[in-house]
């Protein structure tokens, strides 16, 4: 992970995760935390599902906090996997709940899978010892994680994402339900909502995306680019805004927060500004 970007944090955080995914935050955590940092927006945007949209949604009015209705679709084009973000979606959209809970249900699968491995590894796990862990309707790699380090196999979350374990490529790693980028896009537009590129610097198992990569997703309806991300450092950022601004992509901003899934990284540490945030929620507008 490179180096994170700023030491002054933003009040638009435009990318979270809860436990309805692999955040271990739950809505009211996120939201007392959002609140006591002084944040002023955010977007729930965990993966694959729309679960705590409402929830947050709610608290965040309670509280003062603006929330924006988001998610994030894992694809793959090739090996390579691209996590397209959707903001302001519809979170009652036929189309968008068709395709996560065919997500979902492959997560499910994918996480026998990876027990299995881990067991014939020498490393017996059962899925109520994972399953536990997921306090939403998401499984992922972080909830076996804590349960290796509950059986005392690893002493820490990040010692399960090596080549040894779940990493990508990893001796025990399952990869996800194969949606294409073109589909998820699709989807998010169906919902009313703007697909985002996410961190297009860190790609699973592929090459950082450079222009050409994100033009060819804007031929299929992309409209934006996480600029700012704590996975990227100050010349990774400008390479990206570049980016967005030559190819008139929309720029949005996330700290990737997922709580104790994601130790060193808290909601704010990086976002975006109000003038950026306006021209997305305009765009947003302007699709209704």
């Amino acid at each position: 992970m490179t180096k994170k970007i700023s030491n002054k944090r933003k009040k638009i955080d435009l990318h979270m995760h809860t436990t309805a995914s692999d955040g271990a935050s739950t809505p009211k955590e996120l939201i007392e935390k959002c609140v006591d940092l002084g944040l002023e927006t955010i977007a729930v945007t965990d993966h694959d599902n729309v679960t705590n949209v409402e929830k947050v949604k709610k608290l965040g009015e309670e509280n003062g906090l603006k929330v924006i209705s988001g998610i994030e679709i894992s694809t793959y084009r090739g090996e390579a996997e691209y996590h397209i973000l959707g903001y302001f979606v519809d979170i009652e959209n036929a189309a968008l709940l068709g395709l996560t809970e065919a997500i979902l249900d492959s997560r499910v699968e994918r996480t026998h899978k990876m027990i299995e491995k881990l067991t014939e590894m020498g490393y017996p796990l059962d899925f109520a010892d994972v399953k536990k862990y997921a306090t939403g309707v998401s499984l992922g790699r972080p909830h076996i994680a804590r349960a290796m380090i509950e059986k005392g196999y690893i002493e820490e979350i990040g010692d399960a994402f090596t080549e040894e374990f779940i990493a990508g490529g990893g001796k025990a790693y399952v990869e996800k339900k194969n949606v294409l980028p073109a589909e998820a896009i699709e989807v998010i537009l169906k919902a009313g909502g703007i697909p985002v590129i996410a961190h297009p610097y860190i790609i699973n198992h592929g090459k950082s995306l450079g222009k050409k990569e994100i033009s060819r997703l804007k031929d299929v309806g992309l409209k934006g680019v996480e600029v700012y991300q704590t996975k990227h450092n100050k010349k990774i950022t400008k390479k990206y805004k570049k980016i967005a601004e030559e190819l008139e992509l929309l720029i949005t901003g996330g700290s990737d927060y997922h709580g104790e899934n994601s130790p060193g990284i808290l909601p704010g540490d990086t976002g975006m500004n109000q003038e950026e945030f306006d021209q997305l929620e305009s765009y947003a507008h302007s699709m209704l």
